[in-house]
């Protein structure tokens, strides 16, 4: 329950926070390309900005503590409902993604797609056993291995039982959602109503998101990298360092696409609590020199070598024309997440037009965590470093794959989810928000030991 003496959110401020909300999840599904390929992807980049902005506002001069600890007794109902919800939610959509898994079978996908035939690969020479890390041929053609550990390993159990690596990752991902989104919102400790229509959401924006984006669950497994993120999101906020490592971990050793916000993280880390910024980057290192480290024994440079490998992909799918569309475009590039169709009518040669479209996207990404980084240092007596990690990682995403060279649907999902982690922190009257003139900031955590 909460206080009638706790800070109050103004009205307006949450309604644009919902709408802001609302409209982002509507841009990457049902109305998405509705503003055509150039300015929709203008639209929801500027709107994950502007959710995160009034989060920005929201948390100025305040900062997150946790409320203590529920009872079982208040905890055990509201948890039996988000587990609840996450059965509802794999009813729903589980039905859906069997049709789609049946229209698409591995043997037969070779020429649409070659990520599931490849984990296949993976996860048997791993079985086999036999060196992961080497060259692989695949429908007629030869190349080396990218996919780093833990794209790949969480798929060694599906493999052993005989289940299908797309329903595998959807399984995962709403298990991950039981126990970082909906066990945040019980600790939270909101109002009774609040908390209902908070649980309701993750279930909405993955049916929407199943619905809308049927590829993602037809020939890929980014339901799992989904999953990932979400852990990194809530760690953000715990005060654990191994939530925090494992977020770290899980991210990293599946995609690279932390990379250069990891020193902001690290440092906004040390602000909040340095000896567990200090616990938490050495259990991260730790994981990933025992996750990754033997792998690579076996080619120590196969992998550098296999990233170099991506602008001859990046330049297949610039010439990849969708036949059924009206205008004879590259059907990736022109789906209206990503701000690559500006650099696609750019002059130039074909490499020369990817060239800059990468530049300016490790320009803006860099640009991204200079940008928080200044500005947090400027408010840091007024602001939470561990709300400034959270907002932070949501722009940096919401750039990264906005400016990527190829702009997958699926691989701009995390951003969209990432955003429902950043919801939670809104609310009427919040009983984890504290003036910050009651306390100094960085916050000690009471179980900051952990």
């Amino acid at each position: 329950m909460t206080s009638p003496t706790l800070p109050r959110t103004g009205a307006i401020l949450l309604a644009g926070c919902s709408l802001l909300f609302v409209l982002e999840v509507l841009f990457f599904t049902y109305w998405r390309n509705s503003m055509g390929p150039y300015w929709s992807p203008v639209v929801l980049y500027a709107l994950g900005l502007g959710l995160c902005y009034l989060a920005a506002r929201h948390w100025l001069d305040y900062r997150f503590t946790w409320p203590p600890l529920p009872t079982a007794r208040a905890v055990l109902p509201r948890l039996a409902v988000g587990l609840g919800f996450s059965i509802g939610s794999w009813l729903l959509t589980t039905p859906v993604v069997t049709k789609l898994i049946a229209q698409a079978d591995v043997a037969s996908i070779g020429k649409s797609s070659d990520i599931l035939p490849a984990l296949q690969v993976y996860v048997t020479r791993l079985l086999g056993p036999e060196p992961v890390y080497q060259p692989i041929t695949l429908f007629g053609y030869t190349f080396l291995p990218n996919y780093p550990p833990l794209q790949w390993l969480p798929f060694v159990p599906a493999e052993l039982a005989g289940l299908d690596y797309r329903l595998w990752a959807l399984g995962l991902l709403l298990l991950v959602l039981l126990v970082t989104y909906h066990w945040q919102l019980v600790r939270l400790g909101l109002s009774g109503p609040e908390w209902l229509l908070k649980s309701v959401l993750p279930v909405l924006v993955l049916h929407f998101v199943v619905i809308r984006d049927k590829p993602m669950f037809s020939y890929t497994v980014e339901s799992l990298i989904v999953g990932y993120y979400c852990v990194l999101a809530v760690g953000t906020l715990s005060p654990s360092s191994w939530v925090k490592a494992l977020g770290i971990v899980l991210c990293l050793l599946s995609r690279f696409s932390l990379a250069l916000w990891l020193p902001l993280y690290g440092l906004l880390l040390l602000r909040e609590n340095g000896p567990r910024a200090w616990r938490t980057i050495a259990l991260a290192l730790a994981g990933v020199v025992l996750v990754f480290g033997p792998f690579l024994l076996h080619d120590p440079t196969i992998f550098l070598r296999a990233q170099l490998e991506n602008l001859d992909v990046a330049q297949g799918e610039w010439q990849h024309i969708d036949p059924l569309a009206p205008v004879a475009v590259p059907m990736h590039l022109f789906n209206g997440v990503g701000f690559a169709p500006w650099f696609y009518e750019l002059p130039g040669t074909l490499v020369e037009r990817i060239s800059r479209l990468q530049l300016v996207h490790l320009l803006a990404c860099t640009a991204v965590v200079v940008l928080s980084g200044t500005l947090f240092w400027l408010f840091r007596h007024r602001f939470d470093p561990r709300v400034a990690a959270l907002l932070s990682l949501k722009v940096y995403l919401a750039t990264f794959y906005g400016f990527l060279i190829i702009p997958y649907t699926y691989l701009a999902s995390v951003s969209l989810f990432t955003s429902l982690f950043v919801v939670l922190t809104f609310t009427r009257k919040a009983p984890f928000r504290t003036p910050c003139l009651e306390a100094d900031l960085p916050v000690q955590s009471p179980d900051a030991a952990t």
